[in-house]
């Protein structure tokens, strides 16, 4: 008789620890959950911003390339219509403005160039390709003092482009600071030297100083 209580005791006992340790590996499930689900949502967030940004991209590139090639075909209004159009999708992005200001250049309307380049500059300041182009659209506009400070802006960032201090060059022999534009066409020389162009500007600034 004693036997069968201490048995029907420890029945008990084992019932009641099961599912206490049921009890307790449950909240466990439940607050590991509780931290992942949030961890989990954001990581989701991310990706969903990431493909949206990658979407937006590739959308703008495969936009641009269609404007290049318009302007090869010499079809420049519908590039210029291309533009606009990405200018109410893309108003922050820089390269849009500039490649409007390039356009406007071909087509001599050196006002809108210096506009466009200028409204690129204001979205993205350190690319010296676009204080160039700014450059060439005051030169072409006779603005000479700021073509010089444009193409010095372009040179900052990188002065080992030939092209930059030809243009230089001529700006400063706007400037009728003849001295200082030979040595920007000497520069130019020092990384093209077999640049018949360059060698020609450099003549003429020469006989200028005679």
């Amino acid at each position: 008789m004693l036997q069968v209580v201490l048995v029907l005791i420890l029945s008990v006992i084992l019932v009641v620890l099961f599912k206490r340790f049921h009890l307790i590996a449950s909240q466990g499930v439940s607050e590991q959950s509780l931290v992942k689900t949030p961890l989990s949502s954001k990581l989701q967030n991310q990706k969903k911003k990431r493909e949206t940004l990658l979407k937006k991209k590739l959308k703008l590139e495969k936009a641009l390339e269609k404007v290049r090639s318009l302007k090869r075909k010499g079809e420049v209004d519908k590039a210029e219509k291309v533009l606009l159009k990405l200018l109410g999708i893309f108003s922050q992005k820089a390269v849009v403005f500039y490649e409007l200001g390039l356009l406007y250049l071909e087509q001599k309307k050196y006002k809108n160039a210096i506009s466009a380049l200028k409204t690129a500059i204001r979205r993205d300041s350190e690319n010296g390709f676009y204080y160039h182009a700014l450059g060439l659209a005051f030169l072409k506009n006779k603005d000479y003092r700021q073509a010089a400070e444009s193409f010095d802006k372009a040179l900052h960032f990188n002065n080992k482009i030939a092209y930059r201090w030809a243009d230089l060059a001529l700006a400063l022999v706007g400037l009728e600071r003849f001295k200082e534009a030979r040595e920007a066409i000497k520069q130019a020389l020092e990384i093209e030297p077999h640049n018949v162009r360059y060698r020609a500007i450099l003549e003429s600034v020469e006989r200028k100083i005679a």
